[in-house]
Order: C-alpha cells, then sequence, then structure tokens
C-alpha cells in the first residue's frame, strides 16, 4: 500500500513543472509584484463610492370609502397602475430633472493632495457663485464644463485661478469677493470666516478644485446611478442612488421622494380643480338666472296680482314644474357631451383624463369608454417618460387612443341625438300641459311661469351645490398615492471593492506572466537534456556531449582531455555505434545538423578521433565543401582533397592526411569550389568511397547543415548510418518535427540524433558523476560558428600542443615533396 502510494506522483512527472517554474521565475515574480503596486496606486486614487437608501410605498389607502366614490363622482381615476410603471416613472428623466433643480449639484468640488483628490460636498473654506443664464444654467464656456478649474489661494486677499481651455493653460489672479467677468465664465469667489493666515499656511501643499456641470450632464449622471428595485410579494419600492460623495446622494433621495409623491397627488388635484371650476361656472349662470327669476316674480307680486289655481290646475302647475327640471338636467348633460367633442376633437391633446364627466355617472357604457381612454392616456404619459412621439410603442398606442376616442366620439352624436329627442318630447308634454293651462287668465300665466322656472332653477342649483360640496369635501381629502416608508439613509461605502481589485490585477499579473511563459515554451522552448529528447523524438538517441569550453584551443577533446566527461561521451557514442552498425565491412558514417553552428565538425573530428584511439582504421572526409573546417580543427592547410578529387585533378594519394592521431587521416575539402553540390551528385562520390573503403573500417563524412543545403541528404544514399547533430542552443520540437517529416519523406531510417552542448546541470542527468563544462561556436559566414571550453589536464593540452606542432611538420613535408 505504502508502494503504491509512493508511485502515485511520479517526480517525472512534476519535472516539467519545475522547469517552467525555473526558466520563467523572475517573470512569475516580478509581474504580479508589479501589478500589485500599479493595483495599489490606481485603487488608493479612485475615489470610494457611496451609496443612500430609502423606501416608498405605493397605493397607500388613507382615506375612507365615501371618498372612493366622490373621487370617482369628480372623474377621478387612479394614475397608479402598476409598480413597473411607477418605477419607471421615478427613473425618468423629467422627475429627477426636478429633483436636481431643487438642488444646486452644478458644481462638483474638490480637495487636491499630493497623491489623491477627493470630491466634497463643498469647499468650507471657499463660497463660489456664477451667474445664471435664462434657463438658470452657469454662465460658464461649453468647453469647461466638466473640465476642472483649480483654486489657490495666495493670501487673505488674493487666490488665483487655473484651467485649461482648448489645449492652453490659463492662469490668473484675482480678489476675494471680486466680480470675475471673463469671456469663460461670469462669477464671484468669497472667502469663509475658516480661513486665515494660519490655514493657509498648514494647508499650502493642498489645493481646491471645481468642476461646473450642465444640468443634461447631472440628469444622465444621477440617473445611470439610480437603481430602483421593487420588494417581492409587496408595493414597496426600494430606492438607492450611489455617489462620491454620502450627503448628496442622501439629499438627492429625499428630493426624488418628495417630488414623485409629489406627482402623484398633483393629478388628483387638477382633476379637483378642474370639476370645481366647471361647476363654478355653471353656478354663476345660475345665479344670475335665478336673481332675474326672483326679481320678476316680486315685481308681479307687488302689482297685488295673486295666483288662484284649482286644484287640478296646481297638478298641471308641479308636473310642468318636473318636466322643466328634466328639460333642465338634459340641457346640462347636452352641454358636457358638447364639451367632450371638443375634447375629442383635439389633435394634440396629452391630458391624463378628459373635462369633467359627472353629469355622465349613470352612463355606465360611455363611463367604461372615458375609463378606456383614460387608462390608455395614462399608459402614454407614462412611455413618455423614456420615449419620444416617433417611438414605435408610442405610435402604436396613439392609433389605439384614437381609435378608442372615435368610438367614443360616435357615442357622444348618438347621445346628443336621443337628448335632442327626449327635449322634444319634454317640450311636447309642456306646450299639453300649457294648453291646458289657457284657461287661466294671462297675467296669472306669466306668474306661473316664472314661478316655474325659479323652481327649476332653484333645483338645478341646489344639485350643483351638492356637487360642489362633494369636490371640496374630495379636494381636502385628496392624499398622495404613494408614502415614504423610510426616509434616506447612508449606506456607507458599496464601491469599489478594492481588495479585490488588487487581488485581480495581481491575478492577471501572474496570468501574464504564465501566459508569457507559456508562449517561451511552445514557440521558444529548447530541448536542454537527453530525458526530453527520448519523449519528444522517435528517432534513435546515439548519445549526448556535454558543454567543452576550449574548442577554440583544443577542439580535439579526445587528445587535449582524454579522462573529461566529453571524451567519454565519445566513447559511448563509439561503443553504440557498434549496436548500430553490426554488419561486417568498412562503415561509412555521415554527421551533419539542422542548423549552422550546432557543432557537426568539432562531433565528426573527435568521433573519428576516438575511432582510431580503438585502432580502427578511420578515414575523415570534409564534405562540407560549402564552408569547410576540418582542415582548421586539425592544423591544416587546405590545398587540395575532396574538391579537387571529385574533378579528377587530385587523386586520392595526393589528398589524404595522416593526423598524429594513430590510424586517423583526414580529407579536406579543398579549395572551394563554385558547384559543390553539383560535385555531390557526380560518379566520382561513389568511386571515392569505394576506394577508401578498401584501405579504412570507418569512413567519417562532415557535410553541410541540412535547413540550408541537401547536401547530406544526397550523400545519405552513400553511408551506412547519419548521426544529426543537435545542440542545445537551438534545439526545439519544431526541429525534430520537421527532420522527422523530411527523412520520413525520402524514406531515410539508417539515422540518429545526438544532443550536443548539454549544460552541467543537465549532463547530471545523463553522466551523473561529471561536472565538466563546454560551449562552442561555428564560424559560419551566414551564421553558424561554435565556441568550445574545458578544463583539460596540462598533459592533455602539451599532447595536443605537440599533435598540432606534428600537423604542421607534415604540411611542411608535402610542401616540400610537391615542389620536387
Amino acid at each position: 500500500m505504502a508502494q503504491n502510494k509512493a508511485s502515485f506522483i511520479d517526480p517525472e512527472d512534476l519535472r516539467p513543472i519545475f522547469k517552467f517554474v525555473g526558466k520563467n521565475w523572475l517573470a512569475l515574480m516580478l509581474l504580479p509584484v508589479i501589478t500589485f503596486v500599479v493595483a495599489y496606486i490606481v485603487t488608493y486614487q479612485t475615489p470610494d463610492i457611496y451609496a443612500a437608501k430609502s423606501e416608498i410605498l405605493l397605493r397607500s389607502q388613507e382615506t375612507y370609502d365615501y371618498q372612493s366614490q366622490i373621487y370617482s363622482n369628480v372623474g377621478y381615476y387612479t394614475l397608479l397602475a402598476d409598480v413597473t410603471n411607477q418605477q419607471r416613472v421615478l427613473s425618468s428623466y423629467d422627475i429627477i430633472s426636478k429633483s436636481l433643480t431643487k438642488l444646486d449639484y452644478n458644481i462638483s468640488y474638490y480637495l487636491v493632495g499630493r497623491l489623491k483628490t477627493e470630491q466634497q460636498d463643498n469647499i468650507s473654506a471657499l463660497d463660489i457663485t456664477f451667474a445664471k443664464d435664462k434657463l438658470g444654467e452657469p454662465v460658464i464656456h461649453p468647453s469647461l464644463l466638466n473640465q476642472p478649474i483649480n483654486v489657490k489661494v495666495l493670501d487673505l486677499d488674493r487666490f488665483s485661478i487655473s484651467y485649461e481651455r482648448m489645449g492652453e493653460q490659463i492662469t490668473k489672479e484675482y480678489l476675494f469677493g471680486q466680480q470675475i467677468e471673463e469671456p469663460d465664465f461670469t462669477m464671484v469667489i468669497n472667502k469663509t470666516d475658516r480661513i486665515d493666515e494660519g490655514t493657509i499656511e498648514n494647508n499650502k501643499d493642498i489645493g481646491f478644485q471645481f468642476r461646473v456641470h450642465s444640468h443634461k450632464y447631472l440628469v444622465s449622471k444621477y440617473k445611470r446611478a439610480l437603481t430602483i428595485e421593487n420588494i417581492e410579494y409587496t408595493s414597496i419600492l426600494n430606492l438607492q442612488v450611489e455617489n462620491e460623495v454620502p450627503e448628496r446622494a442622501k439629499r438627492f433621495l429625499d428630493t426624488l421622494s418628495t417630488v414623485y409623491i409629489d406627482y402623484t397627488q398633483q393629478t388628483r388635484i387638477d382633476v379637483n380643480e378642474n370639476t370645481q371650476r366647471y361647476i363654478d361656472k355653471q353656478l354663476d349662470e345660475l345665479e344670475y338666472i335665478l336673481d332675474s327669476l326672483e326679481y320678476m316674480l316680486q315685481s308681479f307680486r307687488d302689482s297685488n296680482r295673486i295666483l288662484d289655481l284649482s286644484k287640478e290646475q296646481e297638478e298641471y302647475f308641479k308636473s310642468m314644474v318636473e318636466f322643466d327640471a328634466q328639460k333642465r338636467r338634459l340641457e346640462l348633460q347636452l352641454e358636457s357631451m358638447s364639451t367632450m367633442e371638443e375634447f375629442l376633437l383635439q389633435k394634440a391633446n396629452n391630458e391624463a383624463l378628459p373635462p369633467s364627466f359627472f353629469m355622465f355617472e349613470e352612463d355606465y357604457i360611455l363611463q367604461d369608454q372615458i375609463s378606456e381612454l383614460s387608462s390608455l392616456k395614462r399608459e402614454r404619459i407614462v412611455k413618455m417618460l423614456n420615449y419620444t412621439e416617433e417611438n414605435g410603442e408610442i405610435l402604436k398606442l396613439d392609433s389605439i387612443i384614437n381609435t378608442v376616442k372615435q368610438g367614443i366620439y360616435k357615442y357622444t352624436v348618438d347621445t346628443k341625438a336621443a337628448i335632442l329627442s327626449k327635449i322634444r318630447d319634454i317640450n311636447a308634454q309642456i306646450a299639453r300641459l300649457e294648453y291646458k293651462l289657457k284657461q287661466i287668465p294671462k297675467s296669472q300665466r306669466d306668474i306661473l311661469g316664472i314661478d316655474r322656472k325659479l323652481k327649476v332653477n332653484e333645483n338645478l342649483y341646489i344639485f350643483l351645490l351638492e356637487k360642489k360640496a362633494n369636490t371640496v369635501i374630495a379636494r381636502a381629502a385628496i392624499l398622495p398615492e404613494a408614502s415614504l416608508v423610510e426616509e434616506s439613509r447612508n449606506l456607507g461605502v458599496v464601491g469599489p471593492n478594492k481588495q479585490k481589485t488588487i487581488y485581480l490585477a495581481v491575478g492577471i499579473g501572474l496570468a501574464i506572466a504564465v501566459v508569457i511563459g507559456l508562449i517561451r515554451t511552445i514557440f521558444f522552448e529548447r530541448i536542454e537534456n537527453i530525458r526530453e529528447m527520448k519523449s519528444i523524438s522517435k528517432l534513435p538517441i546515439i548519445g549526448g556531449i556535454p558543454n567543452y569550453t576550449e574548442i577554440n584551443t583544443d577542439p580535439i577533446a579526445i587528445a587535449s582531455a582524454p579522462r573529461s566527461n566529453v571524451a567519454e561521451a565519445f566513447r559511448s557514442i563509439r561503443t553504440n555505434l557498434q549496436y548500430l552498425l553490426q554488419a561486417e565491412g568498412p562503415k561509412v558514417i555521415l554527421v551533419t545538423s539542422l542548423h549552422p553552428g550546432e557543432g557537426k565538425t568539432f562531433t565528426s573530428s573527435n568521433l573519428a578521433s576516438v575511432l582510431a584511439k580503438a585502432g580502427k582504421k578511420v578515414m575523415l572526409l570534409d564534405f562540407d565543401m560549402h564552408k569547410p573546417k576540418i582542415h582548421k580543427t586539425f592544423g591544416l592547410e587546405n590545398v587540395a582533397g575532396v574538391s579537387t578529387y571529385l574533378i579528377g585533378r587530385t587523386d586520392i594519394g595526393a589528398c589524404k592526411i595522416q593526423t598524429q592521431v594513430e590510424n586517423l587521416e583526414v580529407m579536406t575539402a579543398g579549395p572551394v569550389p563554385p558547384n559543390a553540390s553539383e560535385l555531390v551528385v557526380s560518379e566520382r562520390v561513389n568511386m571515392l568511397l569505394d576506394e577508401l573503403k578498401a584501405s579504412h573500417d570507418f569512413i567519417v563524412v562532415d557535410t553541410p547543415p541540412l535547413m540550408l543545403i541537401s547536401d547530406s541528404l544526397v550523400l545519405m544514399n552513400h553511408v551506412d548510418t547519419g548521426i544529426y547533430v543537435m545542440n542545445t542552443e537551438k534545439a526545439s520540437k519544431q526541429g525534430i518535427r520537421y527532420l522527422e517529416d523530411v527523412l520520413g519523406q525520402n524514406n531515410l531510417t539508417n539515422v540518429s540524433v545526438l544532443l550536443n552542448n548539454i549544460k552541467q546541470k543537465k549532463w547530471k542527468y545523463y553522466y551523473g558523476k561529471y561536472a565538466y563544462r563546454y560551449g562552442y561556436g561555428y564560424g559560419y559566414d551566414y551564421g553558424y560558428g561554435y565556441g568550445y571550453g574545458s578544463e583539460p589536464n596540462a598533459k592533455g593540452k602539451a599532447k595536443a600542443k605537440d599533435l598540432r606542432a606534428g600537423y604542421g611538420a607534415e604540411n611542411e613535408n608535402r610542401k616540400q615533396r610537391k615542389k620536387r
């Protein structure tokens, strides 16, 4: 069980994580720290946002039952259709605009410190007053709206104002209390009792700043900052507003609540007053008529004319009085119908309700139609708080309203015709009764007519007085349909969440560092050891060579440092080659690389040397006829070689050179030909290799880099195996994929990979106990060059020096032989 737990997490699985952290530790540390510092400074300078809250109750039932009937009789229907509409009304431009008109919020005040600028409700040391235009807006140039204007107190009498307008910095000095009339603004700044010399000295590092806002800007700002929510299962609205100044947020909510509550009450008051004006007009007319009739009646009585009627005639008279009363009321109703027609024919009429219709209380059909029209007009009023006349919703609603108005108009026309018909019938009844009373003398009939009209108008007057009394009672009992449940109160700081911002910034910094690390890993990661090479490549890996720093002075590590880890690595490669090349007979080994400067010449030279040290007859061929390097490695002249042989100018005997390494001969590249790649495909390549095979056990061929020149692919058809050298400075996954694709396309399988320049800490993974280092460069004009290094012993250095001296002496002997 313990073994299972121990093997649950393989250390090899964690190695990529450790490598990732090790390669990107600087970014993983610095970026979170940098973003933390930046976030801390930004959040420190960011102003705190405060909130205030209040609650409003809709549809307050603070009336008696009989008052509801009174409201109905005077033509009032509730305007609070639903909670959603009232939320829109509260957040409408008009309501917020009316609220801000009552507040002096056109100027925002700030205290300016060294690192932070804080908004204040006001500046206690200064009193800033702007002149106002006809619309109540501050007199200031439009380009300065919402722009900072700085005030610096110079002494007890003077101050300076500085601001920027259209890219120009303006600074001017003024006296306290002086009327400042500039093209940009008109204002007065007074000092308060709180400013003295001590205050000026103590606050010399603190400046004052203010910004002037237009009314439209303020409405938009507070409209965005206001949130209205309906408490579930209630008709209570929760109002909350956010602002940089807590006092202003609280004051705004108080004013908004007052304006809204007055709005819900004002409509009822308007309807009530409209009804009273109509009744008063009718009463004035009746008073004039009654006064005239009473005067006439008194005149007849003064002439001693006495009305003497029989019982039958008295009944006729009472009937005439009743008919006259009915007729008068029908005429009043007819007048109301005419008023309704005028209202319906108006093209632009945005009233919530039509004129007073208390005379229609018995006409339930007309009442229902008027209620529907009133409901539609209320809906239009609410929508107009947020929409324009051209909005599709408004146009659709206007179409429905016009349809309902047409229906009401047709009904009123028909009703007027019916009323006129009733009036004609009543006139006929009155005429019949008057005929029956013709037996009475004319003087008495006149008295009778006056008395009858007087009683009719008195009844109508009493009726209107009752309606007026009801209206007055309703006016006295009018209460808002909304009430304040909870007065505004401060909620404290609600944002921004500075701690969260800092955490987020640190997280973003860490994420950026990880992304940078991933980009480096995906696109720029280099293969650093044999283990990584094995996990990436399907190609056989013949071995690895550690870092070697003495390549420029002692490139043949086998001779200069025979006991170094580099020499041991080449011996290991030699052993691995025995398993790759098991067949009998001479073997041809090709050494190349993908890029210049990966160490192929260093590898081929030392590989040939280590094979020769094993007692094998070895020939080292320099087939890199574009940029030859073998002759420099061994300190030889490059007079004749592969190029001269391939063009038929020299034979093999004149080209091969015996080195001081026993059993190792070198055939340099020879002079650089103009057609090196064409020589590689000539028939003499086969002749060269066949002739060398007859006298050597191993032929090591050094070729140009694959990604620059394709000579190595051509020569692969002539060799037993190919070794591709990859340097840890350049080896990547993309390079491995490219090599595998090229080999697959050319059907080449007799290849292996050698990893060169493994750094000390990576070398421990491969050779454990060795701790030597090396590095190199390859001097191709188009980018490849290398440099090596090691710590060879003194004896090895001396031996390498002797070898180079021997190569030089051998060259001199060859020159003398050629001259002879």
